[in-house]
């Protein structure tokens, strides 16, 4: 997947032309209300996803997005959309044109006339649109796929104007509560994915238990009594095994215990003497102490794997209980998400206040990139926030996905920080 590398728009609100370059990680549109800055990067992000009415209700004659190069590519990506007008009819018509970097002719699409009509000035009724546009536009959202991974990590942004009347929920904080709940469920599968993979790592260190009882062991000393040294490592090792593989504690602590007693007994005998044991029961608490040392050394390269696993999961959580000071977030057994007030009182997320759900669904949405390179475009995301979590945002964002450019408009300079490199003044392209 690429980034953006710049953009230019001719005709922008039909007299303007404009071009400006994005950083690699993070850029801002600062500018005071009326320069456009909400409305260039609903141009751009309506490119970028074939959103075809926000391209028709913008007044703009042609956008081009050039992307970052790609690997092995010859030439650099280009996506450019153009509004087309003909004297034959009352209305433009959005055409694309994407170059793919990759030997061959670009791709091109253009609505059918009355098609385009009828779908960009909604005279098809909401219910329609889904099953409309998957017809229309999937030519489209299918070749822009294959270049960018868009997400608006805006509570504003919602499709619920797409949605029947009947759908559509009552107020703003109730639209929070089902994006929120959409999301909540998205996390619960994505975790339960995690510990999926999980399981299937731990049944792989059971398998290579029992394939190590067979295999060969050449150069291998069985009878090194220097691993007698080490058995307070095993049994502080060998516990945490037996639990997490379920084995009951009263039987795991008697088998650890006995074989250590029997250890610890040798290594005492052993103590100052060069010469080897010599009975079967010392040679039988050597050979097995080997096989111990190879559990615990599979074990630790479990937990390294596991630890990456479980590593995005650990720095959502941490972010989010760094950010919720007065409130704790778990994740419970069954992977949902569980707060908890000061007084150790249970909360749903419903009862969170609206700046601390905007916050959720920011870090969530970023969370499901899965550090995937992805565009996330942002309109104003300092809303509902506190000064505190302005300032941290940006930085939490890219902890969860380094891997993603962040384009956002915004008012507040907690938000920019000490990135005002990295902002684009929209008086200095529009004066």
């Amino acid at each position: 997947m690429h980034h953006i590398q710049s953009v230019s728009v001719e005709g922008f609100w039909d007299t303007h032309k404009l071009g400006f370059e994005l950083k690699p990680h993070v850029t801002f549109f600062i500018g005071q209300n009326g320069t456009g800055k909400t409305t260039l990067i609903n141009l751009v992000a309506a490119a970028l996803t074939s959103d075809f009415r926000t391209l028709d209700r913008i007044a703009f004659k042609k956008i081009t997005i050039t992307l970052t190069p790609g690997e092995g590519l010859k030439e650099q990506p280009q996506i450019i959309v153009t509004k087309v007008s003909r004297k034959d009819r009352p209305f433009e018509f959005v055409e694309y044109r994407i170059k793919t970097g990759k030997p061959g002719p670009e791709i091109k699409f253009a609505l059918d006339e009355a098609e385009e009509e009828l779908f960009a000035r909604r005279r098809y009724a909401a219910e329609h649109f889904e099953m409309i546009r998957r017809r229309s536009f999937t030519g489209i959202a299918s070749a822009l796929s294959e270049l960018v991974s868009v997400n608006w990590l805006s509570v504003n942004r919602t499709s619920l104007a797409d949605r029947p009347p009947s759908e559509r929920p009552a107020s703003f904080e109730s639209s929070l509560d089902l994006k929120l709940k959409a999301l909540s469920d998205e996390i619960v599968r994505y975790f339960s994915t995690l510990s999926k993979m999980k399981d299937d790592e731990i049944r792989q260190f059971q398998e290579s238990m029992i394939i190590s009882l067979v295999e060969a062991h050449e150069g291998l000393d069985f009878l090194d009594v220097r691993r007698l040294d080490k058995l307070d490592e095993y049994e502080v090792a060998l516990k945490t095994i037996f639990n997490e593989l379920g084995v009951s504690q009263t039987k795991s602590e008697s088998l650890t215990a006995d074989y250590m007693r029997r250890g610890r007994a040798l290594k005492q005998a052993t103590r100052g003497r060069n010469d080897e044991p010599r009975s079967i029961e010392d040679l039988m608490v050597l050979v097995n102490l080997r096989r111990i040392e190879e559990v615990v050394k599979r074990w630790h390269l479990l937990q390294g794997r596991l630890s990456k696993i479980f590593a995005p999961r650990e720095r959502y959580l941490k972010i989010a209980r760094d950010l919720f000071q007065r409130k704790t977030m778990e994740i419970t057994a069954s992977n949902e998400l569980h707060f908890t007030s000061r007084t150790g009182k249970s909360l749903p997320y419903q009862v969170l206040s609206s700046g601390e759900k905007q916050l959720l669904i920011l870090l969530s949405e970023t969370l499901l990139q899965r550090e995937r390179p992805a565009i996330f475009i942002a309109d104003e995301p300092e809303l509902s926030l506190h000064v505190l979590w302005q300032e941290k945002l940006v930085a939490s964002l890219r902890t969860l996905n380094p891997n993603a450019q962040i384009i956002a408009a915004t008012h507040s300079p907690d938000i920019v920080g000490n990135m005002s490199r990295h902002a684009i003044n929209m008086e200095s392209l529009i004066p």
